[in-house]
């Protein structure tokens, strides 16, 4: 549109984003099977292990808030990127698991929506009550909402570059790493976390439900 700023006539874009109903359900089987793999191997599998942790806590801990929290989208592939539609990243550079990002294991994001309600109207409801509920204390998980509005779903950890650049601006990790003692060799670090958890078993993974739109 054409408006006029301190006298002078200017042109002016406004970008409106809708969202639509479409069926994603067949796209993780399909992404899995060309991977050669089980879609639970695939989606969770494929999230970096830290985000994974993190993840699980979250939305176990909205359950115990009486949520009803569910994945519709965890690690993805540069294929799965690239079948995607709608408002997304370039198939290689999804912070889903894109090749950029590192691809398999090191998928550092995911989509979580409410599966409580008997209709569409009343699982969005649901939906909305659990992002405030990440918002409002996804931090004591490590996880959070990069977006906000812009891609509702969305989540990554808080200390990620996505959320760091989308969130914080680059302020919070500028400002660490400026009074941030020396850090723990990765070997060191990764032996800690990995002690901590046991070497026997892994931890349960997140509930994958997958939700048509």
């Amino acid at each position: 549109m054409t408006v006029k700023k301190k006298g002078k006539t200017v042109t002016v874009t406004k970008s409106f984003i809708k969202l639509v109903d479409e069926d994603f359900a067949w796209k993780d089987p399909k992404a899995a099977e060309k991977a050669g793999m089980t879609m639970i191997d695939y989606v969770i599998g494929g999230m970096d292990r830290s985000f994974k942790l993190k993840l699980f806590h979250t939305l176990h801990a909205a359950e115990q808030a009486g949520l009803s929290p569910g994945i519709t989208s965890a690690f993805r592939d540069d294929y799965r990127q690239s079948i995607a539609s709608g408002l997304k990243a370039a198939a290689d550079r999804s912070f889903h698991g894109g090749s950029f990002r590192g691809g398999y294991g090191h998928g550092l994001a995911a989509d979580i929506v409410s599966v409580k309600g008997a209709t569409r109207g009343q699982r969005w409801i649901s939906t909305e009550i659990l992002w405030k509920w990440v918002d409002a204390h996804g931090e004591e998980y490590g996880v959070g909402r990069p977006y906000l509005d812009r891609d509702p779903p969305h989540v990554g950890p808080i200390d990620g570059k996505e959320y760091v650049d989308k969130r914080l601006g680059g302020k919070a990790r500028q400002a660490k790493s400026e009074t941030a003692g020396p850090r723990p060799k990765p070997e060191t670090q990764s032996r800690r976390i990995d002690n901590s958890l046991g070497t026997s078993a892994s931890p349960p993974a997140p509930k994958v439900l997958v939700h048509a739109n």
